[in-house]
């Protein structure tokens, strides 16, 4: 799932607002988007962060309702 502070009123299918965004060392407030994709590690820059609970419960049923 990509993340994204590009937040655009109403969310889309599969979108959630990130409640912890501060938390999880993001910038400005953010959104799960359902856009998946591969990349190699060692092109991560770096870490910025972990979702809180909450917002992993959120995370697993988005990857649920898109990907079943």
């Amino acid at each position: 799932m990509a993340i994204t502070s590009q937040v655009q009123s109403p969310l889309g299918y599969g979108e959630a607002m990130i409640d912890d965004w501060r938390a999880a060392g993001l910038i400005k407030a953010s959104v799960l988007k359902p856009v998946f994709s591969t990349i190699e590690q060692g092109l991560v820059i770096r870490v910025m962060g972990h979702l809180s609970a909450t917002d992993l419960q959120t995370l697993q049923k988005l990857l649920q309702s898109v990907i079943g």
